[in-house]
């Protein structure tokens, strides 16, 4: 209540100008009328009447002044209008305050009431990129809303501006409605709504990071003619599926395994299991569409130097099985002449030989 009081006599004493003082002239105009008005009977206490209840009536709106400056959105300065902050939206952040490393620079509200929060900073945001009825908006990942000038537990979706959607759109080729997963913006002047829908300036759209690629080195068996050899248990699982021809079979092999019993069933030459041992599925186009076909491809393909087989280069490199996503890896064989052998997994996730592996 002390606060209260002191913030009325505050705004009085600013609200009661020099043009309200009263001089002496004015001050003796008053007594005099005062004093004509004692003998005009009962309509002398009409003026104090009126005046007392305009005096309670202005005393009522000046409280009413004080405590709008807590709840109302607009305030007085230098003769211009300019938005504050209310008790709901972004309550206690005041203009050039920090919000996660965001500059507020102020607030605004729109001709139909609503407030906004223009804030200024830059940061990179990953989430999805959705493209539908002619408006792009951009879903921040969880890990992105903590770097915007939100609240605790907000959670809003970005539109931009025409030209940044219409950049957007050719970046990414949206010439129809599309969704793209794990888009990467950096993004700046940004603009806080009451509504989950906020706004932001696109600075650049950042070039997604390359995944690092993990190279595990590892060596053939070789026995004292130098002839390929496969350990156990991997020399039984070569001969189940050269039995049976089971995909099943070649379950939980590493493509690095894979592309050994490829190598021996050369190194034996045994082409059957070797043309088991290719990516079958049905969606996959394959130069030798049946057995025949890969064996007589075989029998009429002319000699070539020892040298330059592929069970030669590998038996004398230096072999590392490289893994580039879920669904694709290579054997580097050489690293200098970007040689290697190429593997695939089959829709039913088993690692197989892609047709053609060392082109």
């Amino acid at each position: 209540m002390a606060d209260l009081n002191h913030e009325v006599k505050k705004v009085l004493n600013t609200a009661w100008t020099k043009d309200s003082v009263f001089t002496e002239e004015e001050k003796q105009r008053v007594r005099n009328r005062i004093g004509t008005s004692a003998v005009k009977g009962r309509k002398k206490d009409y003026v104090p009447k009126l005046l007392s209840s305009a005096a309670a009536a202005g005393f009522v709106l000046l409280i009413g002044g004080i405590a709008g400056i807590q709840t109302d959105v607009f305030n007085k300065q230098n003769g211009q209008e300019t938005v504050i902050a209310d008790k709901d939206f972004y309550p206690g952040l005041t203009e050039g305050d920090m919000l996660n490393n965001w500059k507020l620079n102020g607030f605004e509200k729109d001709s139909n009431g609503r407030l906004s929060a223009a804030f200024t900073g830059k940061t990179v945001v990953t989430g999805t990129l959705d493209f539908r009825e002619k408006i792009v908006y951009f879903q921040p990942d969880h890990d992105s809303l903590k770097l915007l000038p939100l609240r605790d537990g907000k959670n809003i979706k970005i539109t931009f501006n025409e030209t940044d959607q219409e950049m957007l759109k050719k970046v990414f080729g949206a010439a129809a409605p599309i969704k793209a997963e794990g888009v990467s913006l950096i993004i700046g002047g940004y603009r806080a709504a009451e509504g989950s829908v906020h706004q932001a300036e696109v600075l650049e759209v950042a070039a997604p990071k390359e995944p690092q690629l993990e190279a595990v080195p590892f060596q053939l068996v070789l026995n004292s003619n130098t002839e390929l050899v496969l350990r156990e248990p991997l020399n039984h699982v070569y001969k189940e599926f050269s039995l049976r021809g089971t995909d099943e079979i070649l379950r939980g092999l590493s493509p690095s395994e894979v592309f050994q019993l490829y190598l021996f069933a050369e190194e034996i030459e045994d082409y059957y299991t070797q043309y088991a041992l290719f990516n079958h599925d049905t969606d996959i186009e394959k130069p030798f569409p049946a057995l025949n076909d890969y064996l007589n491809a075989i029998s009429e393909s002319p000699s070539i130097p020892e040298e330059q087989t592929l069970l030669h280069r590998v038996k004398n490199a230096r072999l590392e099985e490289v893994i580039i996503d879920d669904s694709s890896a290579y054997i580097s064989i050489s690293e200098e002449d970007g040689f290697g052998f190429g593997l695939s997994k089959n829709s039913e996730g088993i690692w197989k030989v892609n047709w053609m592996p060392t082109q």
